[in-house]
């Protein structure tokens, strides 16, 4: 369900939240469901629990998940949309990227061989 790479210069908790706002903006979690447990992601990912703890409590502070106390965090009722503007923004990012690197020159070939090298991981 979610996937960190250990070698990213991107921090653990970093990567958890944006694929768990990933996951609420391609509706996989809607609002009302319950998030992944501190202590299962932590297993799941083999990462220390307070790295996850503080991923799920800055999505709690960005209202996209609610705590409830003793119950555990749920996608909250204004997740979708929060998360569908930030994938958004990243697309829109990414284009305004593209349209740089082409006006610098860079071919559509050179462009997509930075993709792949993202994409794989590969330090650019």
């Amino acid at each position: 369900m979610i996937k960190i790479d250990p070698s990213s210069p991107v921090a653990i908790n970093e990567q958890i939240k944006a694929a768990l706002k990933g996951l609420v903006a391609r509706g996989l979690l809607r609002p009302g469901d319950r998030a992944p447990s501190t202590r299962s992601l932590a297993l799941e990912l083999k990462v220390n629990p307070n790295t996850v703890a503080r991923a799920l409590h800055e999505l709690v502070d960005e209202d996209i998940l609610e705590a409830r106390r003793g119950d555990g965090c749920f996608v909250a009722q204004q997740a979708g949309r929060k998360a569908g503007r930030i994938l958004q923004d990243a697309a829109n990012d990414l284009g305004n990227a593209v349209r740089r690197a082409r006006q610098a020159g860079l071919s559509w070939e050179e462009i997509e061989g930075e993709v792949k090298r993202c994409k794989n991981g590969e330090k650019l």
